[in-house]
């Protein structure tokens, strides 16, 4: 896939606006709300944000799921504030999901309708609101501004992600370019517990005729017109798939670190005093792991930088030590 570049030059601004973020900051989100003062994280939310958002009278109400065709969710508690919430945003929802496949397609014209693009449209999503958030120039506050449907198309692409990983890692043979249908996807997510958290017991509260019609603009652009989407407004694509792909890059390489690390540690038969000298192979490289570390923390401290020209930033953010690295995974 092709990668945007990034912008060269820092917009004009305030020296606070352009002083470069930390990795993490600008990865995660915390406890940031809606225009309608809803939650990004909803159920996923520190304690202390969902009292608070109670406490100003956001809509939280619980329900028994009864949705007969969807057994896995069937007698699970569902957040109906959530779903209300997403049903009135539906047709932006799905404009905005198919301006994303749309302009999707045009850097990846092969990606329509396979794993791969399931993946990165519905993370393209969950992208999305760290842009705005973070950019310098015209950030949109933690607090109470960001436009519904964005938040919307967050919350939605969350769930669709998570069954994409799992799909792909999965994948009975198929590999990322396999074509899939909206009834794969579903019937995934179905049978292995996508729309029940493990944590919670909480389950998805959207009937499963609106998933299939989200998960159909996501796959195929079809559903929504992306020329009506607000999303262009609010931002250039090239800018988010900049961010996207960089984001994309430090997530792999965390996710093969993490193996890694893991293999050595979890047999028990390396002392930790022993642990960076000895010998890995990624990849089809050798190294010692202190030195696979290290290159580890170079690469992240260069995504950091990267992403901070992103999103319009003079300085690439004070340098990040080995510890501060590796407290992100």
């Amino acid at each position: 896939m092709a990668l945007m570049p990034a912008p060269s030059r820092p917009p004009v601004g305030g020296q606070a606006a352009r002083r470069g973020l930390a990795l993490d900051r600008m990865l995660t989100l915390g406890d940031h709300t809606d225009e309608h003062g809803r939650l990004l994280l909803e159920d996923s939310a520190s304690r202390g944000a969902q009292k608070r958002a109670k406490r100003a009278g956001v809509p939280m109400r619980s329900a028994r799921c009864t949705y007969p065709d969807s057994p896995s969710r069937l007698g699970g508690e569902m957040n109906v504030s959530a779903y209300e919430a997403l049903r009135r945003d539906l047709a932006d929802v799905l404009n905005g999901f198919a301006w994303l496949a749309e302009h999707y397609r045009q850097v990846n014209p092969s990606g329509g309708s396979t794993v791969q693009g399931l993946l990165d449209v519905s993370n393209l999503g969950t992208t999305l609101p760290l842009v705005l958030f973070h950019r310098a120039l015209n950030p949109v506050p933690a607090h109470g501004s960001l436009p519904s449907p964005v938040a919307s198309v967050f919350k939605a692409s969350r769930g669709i992600f998570s069954a994409a990983i799992d799909l792909l890692n999965r994948g009975d043979g198929a590999g990322a370019g396999a074509t899939i249908t909206v009834a794969d996807v579903v019937g995934f997510a179905e049978a292995n517990g996508h729309f029940r958290r493990k944590e919670t017991g909480r389950v998805c509260a959207a009937p499963t005729r609106l998933i299939e019609r989200v998960v159909d603009a996501v796959l195929t652009g079809q559903g929504g017109d992306p020329s009506r989407s607000v999303f262009g407004d609010l931002l250039d694509f090239p800018t988010l798939w900049a961010f996207y792909v960089r984001h994309s890059s430090f997530s792999q390489a965390s996710s093969t670190y993490r193996f890694v690390l893991d293999n050595l540690t979890e047999a028990g038969d390396v002392a930790p005093e022993e642990l960076f000298r000895v010998t890995v192979q990624v990849e089809g490289r050798t190294w010692s792991f202190g030195d696979f570390t290290q290159a580890f923390v170079d690469h992240a401290n260069l995504i950091q930088a990267e992403l901070n020209q992103v999103l319009g930033r003079a300085d690439p953010g004070s340098p990040m030590s080995m510890d501060a690295v590796l407290r992100i995974l």
